[in-house]
C-alpha cells in the first residue's frame, strides 16, 4: 500500500516535512535564530547541531526500518525545545515544537 494512503503514512510525511523545514530554518544560521539559541542558554552555533538532528530525523522517519529511531530522535529534540522555551518564558515559540511532537506521536501511534 502506498505510504500516503494511510493515516500513518500521511502523519509520517507531515512530520518528516515539518522536521525538514525546521532543520532548513535552523541550518540557515540567521542572526535571529542564533540569538534565540543564546537566549535559551545554548551557544549560538547550536542551531547547526539542532538542524543536523532535525534533518537526520527527516531521513530516519522515511525509512521504515529506522522509523522508530527517527521518532525517538525527533521527540528528544522537540522535548528539549519545549523545555528550553518554557524555561526562557518565551511562550510565543511554543506552538512549533508542540506541533512537531504531536505529529510524531500521531505517526508513531499509527505506525505498525
Amino acid at each position: 500500500m502506498p505510504l500516503l494512503t494511510t493515516v500513518s503514512g500521511a502523519a509520517t510525511w507531515l512530520a518528516a516535512t515539518a522536521f525538514f523545514i525546521g532543520g532548513a530554518v535552523n541550518a540557515s544560521g540567521a542572526k535571529s535564530i542564533r540569538d534565540d539559541f543564546k537566549r535559551y542558554g545554548f551557544p549560538s552555533w547550536w542551531c547547526w547541531i539542532t538542524a543536523a538532528m532535525e534533518l537526520a530525523t527527516t531521513g530516519l522517519l522515511l525509512v521504515p526500518a529506522t522509523f522508530y529511531i527517527g521518532a525517538a530522535l525527533g521527540a528528544f529534540v522537540m522535548i528539549a525545545a519545549i523545555v528550553s522555551v518554557l524555561r526562557a518564558r518565551n511562550f510565543r515559540h511554543i506552538p512549533p515544537p508542540v506541533l512537531f511532537l504531536l505529529l510524531l506521536i500521531v505517526a508513531a501511534s499509527t505506525h505498525f
